[in-house]
């Protein structure tokens, strides 16, 4: 049985941009919205306040594609 990875942890900024520590860059919208639809676990975590904002993400994710 394998062990599933933890999920990857996307630093959000007051700013709005986006910083995966894993790879030491930023991410936009459209990379986390690719992360998704290849099933890629990720959270989003205010960088100030260390809350939770991945359904915010989602949610703006979610409302661009719709503007398409």
């Amino acid at each position: 049985m394998t062990n599933p990875s933890p999920p990857i942890t996307i630093r959000k900024y007051a700013d709005r941009r986006l910083y995966n520590p894993a790879s030491g860059g930023y991410v936009t919208l459209a990379d986390l919205a690719e992360m998704a639809r290849t099933r890629q676990d990720f959270v989003v975590v205010d960088a100030k306040t260390n809350q939770d904002a991945t359904r915010s993400i989602l949610l703006e994710i979610i409302a661009a594609q719709g503007r398409r």
